[in-house]
């Protein structure tokens, strides 16, 4: 009789602890969550020509299925008739833990009569020059040309994409900049500046053949060490 009251107890205290461990285990669990997903449709960046209507292409956007695209906010405004690069934000609705997601896309509105601005290829026989050593492009790279309005134009690359694209860094590591161009077609810098390392470019010079629709550039970087030499072509 005494071993089986100790039994007993014995077995009611592994009860008890296998209901606290499982308790325990299910303590601080949600159940699923399904997260919303956003595509842009259309190019991008999307050209549009100075002067003319921006039409947005959109984006779609499903939550567990359900097509949620009606339901996306949209941000971010394109004056087409200033030239320049824009952005444009879709941001979808939340799900019922508060997550959403978001996409962007980039517009560049461009006069198609200015051959000195639009959407340009650096070409791929194009090189970077750091100690003594040579290295091609490889392969083309795209660099945007916008006009300012005064004369100048801006350029989303003077490294025509070698750290941004080539390197695959990203939008931060390319040497946005401006710069003039003169009746003869040389080319001066006016400032240029890289975001993630915050410097710029310690000099450019160049040329513009406004027939053919080319720039021709040598670019010194980093204590007119590096000296990245490219063509651009429309």
């Amino acid at each position: 009789m005494k071993k089986n009251l100790i039994y007993s107890v014995l077995f009611l205290m592994s009860a008890m602890v296998l209901t606290a461990c499982s308790d325990d285990e299910s303590a601080g669990k949600s159940r699923i969550t399904y997260y919303p997903t956003i595509s842009v449709l259309g190019a991008d960046p999307l050209i549009v020509a100075k002067g003319s209507a921006f039409e947005d292409p959109g984006c779609e956007s499903f939550l567990n299925g359900e097509d949620v695209s009606s339901q996306v906010t949209v941000s971010g405004t394109v004056d087409t008739s200033k030239s320049g690069l824009y952005t444009v934000t879709y941001n979808t609705v939340k799900n019922s833990d508060g997550f959403g997601a978001s996409a962007s896309r980039k517009v560049f509105v461009c006069d198609p009569n200015d051959p000195a601005e639009g959407i340009f290829t650096n070409q791929a026989s194009g090189n970077r020059v750091y100690k003594g050593n040579t290295v091609a492009y490889g392969s083309d790279f795209q660099v945007l040309v916008w006009s300012n309005g005064d004369g100048t134009y801006t350029a989303s690359d003077f490294f025509g994409g070698w750290y941004n694209q080539r390197a695959g860094y990203g939008a931060n590591y390319a040497m946005k900049g401006i710069f003039s161009i003169a009746a003869d077609g040389s080319i001066s810098l006016v400032s240029s500046k890289v975001a993630s390392w915050g410097d710029g470019l310690d000099g450019l010079t160049g040329t513009f053949d406004a027939a053919t629709a080319t720039y021709t550039l040598q670019a010194a970087y980093n204590g007119n060490s590096m000296f990245f030499n490219q063509t651009w072509v429309k």
